[in-house]
């Protein structure tokens, strides 16, 4: 028997962390943050720390990645299993994390000494996606990628007679990225898996992306129809990269404005093709990628000054700028300085945490400012469709939703569950500190 308990990232979205425990062999599966208040750590048992065998990271983002320092301070000696993309990217969203939580008042629980002490393994130089190797032994994982960011993988694990799959975050419908479907993965067809701990995020939502991209091309053209600005804040690597290429699609007469972490995120893009969508061609996504850079008339400020200068110059015009959730002082600039023209727009496209300026801003527009501000989602993680699609493909005894809050994870398990047709199966809505036997 085996046993998950729930660090974090169930019932909630954020500081996801899934502990695995067998009788010899365990596990943890990424080990994030929450961007809320002074931050929120997972619930990590202090006592399990030692005896953890390994942590596997499915990407970088910090409701998976940041809090990896931290079980390193707690006394883990072991190694993270990643891909060689994520790894490179940690150093930047820790010390995005360290910025945050001085500018909120707060202490890191760890020191820089722990950062740099993780030691990784590079799951490309392993085994081959979509293969099965062995970890160490008595573990067996496969892994393949989930369509989320650049570096972004699922695993499947075996390990004391078990199959465990873990989505990470998952989409199968990037513009850019490609995904490895789990459902096509080398396992017995006629077998349930043991566990599936998958992403839910978007909950009961059965709209697709094509259903959210005419919903933000509708408000965005609306906006520019009446001379005004959108402001699109997005994360650094992620959607922003797929927004700025479809917005170039749709919109190659209207002025963008890029800042330049988004444009670095684009270059690492181009030289990382085995990323790419191979259905259009890597070679034609590519070709995407390099009309995009070389465009002439988007524009990337280099300071605070042509910034001014631009916002002066340009009427209808679209504006990408970093962190999605409005925290940073770029963002919240670009804010105030638009805010006060009823026809501009800040549009916010993914999750924004209790308590941050892009919260706040959905819940009280009118007392920061005189603009419009929307949420409209861009997809980069599994609503009710695709998780109905996802656990049909790679059927488990115990189906675990995670990302999502609880109220919004209770409606979709008992959707789901409404469906089943094996007695078998259960689905979980679980919270944090809960655990399921397998």
């Amino acid at each position: 028997m085996m046993k998950l308990t729930v660090w974090g990232g169930a019932g909630e979205h954020g500081r996801s962390a899934y502990l695995l425990n067998g009788s010899q062999v365990h596990l943890l599966l990424d080990c994030g943050v929450k961007k809320e208040g002074a931050g929120d750590y997972p619930m990590i048992q202090q006592e399990q720390v030692p005896k953890l065998d390994a942590v596997f990271l499915s990407h970088a983002h910090e409701d998976h990645s940041v809090a990896i320092p931290l079980l390193y301070r707690l006394g883990y000696k072991g190694e993270v299993w990643t891909t060689r993309e994520t790894a490179a990217q940690l150093t930047a969203y820790f010390a995005s994390w360290k910025e945050y939580t001085a500018r909120v008042g707060a202490v890191l629980p760890y020191m820089e000494e722990d950062q740099l002490a993780i030691r990784y393994r590079y799951l490309e130089e392993e085994g081959d996606r979509l293969t099965w190797f062995e970890a160490f032994p008595g573990v067996k994982v496969m892994w393949g990628r989930s369509g989320h960011m650049v570096g972004a993988v699922w695993f499947l694990v075996e390990a004391e007679g078990k199959r465990i799959f873990y989505s990470g975050d998952y989409t199968s419908e990037s513009l850019l990225l490609e995904d490895d479907s789990p459902a096509l993965a080398d396992k017995p067809s006629s077998t349930l898996l043991d566990l599936a701990i998958v992403d839910a995020a978007y909950g009961t939502d059965p709209n697709s992306q094509a259903d959210k991209l005419r919903q933000l091309e509708q408000q965005i053209e609306s906006t520019l129809h009446s001379g005004g600005k959108v402001l699109l804040p997005v994360p650094a690597a992620g959607r922003g990269q797929e927004m700025i290429v479809w917005a170039y699609r749709k919109w190659r007469n209207v002025p963008i404005v890029i800042e330049a972490p988004l444009i670095e995120g684009m270059k690492r893009l181009r030289r990382r093709s085995e990323w790419l969508r191979e259905k259009d061609s890597g070679l034609e996504l590519r070709k995407q990628l390099e009309l995009v850079l070389n465009r002439n008339d988007w524009i990337m400020p280099a300071s605070e000054t042509e910034r001014e200068s631009l916002l002066q110059t340009h009427g209808a015009s679209l504006w990408f700028v970093t962190d999605g959730m409005m925290q940073s002082k770029l963002a919240q600039w670009y804010y105030q300085q638009m805010s006060g023209d009823i026809r501009n727009l800040v549009l916010l496209t993914g999750h924004v945490s209790q308590g941050t300026f892009g919260h706040r801003l959905l819940q009280h527009p009118a007392s920061y400012g005189a603009c419009s501000v929307r949420k409209i989602r861009y997809k980069v993680h599994q609503g009710l469709a695709d998780v109905r699609r996802m656990i049909t493909g790679v059927p488990a005894l115990h189906t675990v939703l995670v990302h999502a809050d609880k109220e919004e994870t209770d409606r979709l398990q008992a959707c789901l569950t409404d469906e089943l047709r094996d007695p078998r199966i259960q689905i979980h809505s679980m919270s944090i500190g809960e655990e399921v036997c397998f």
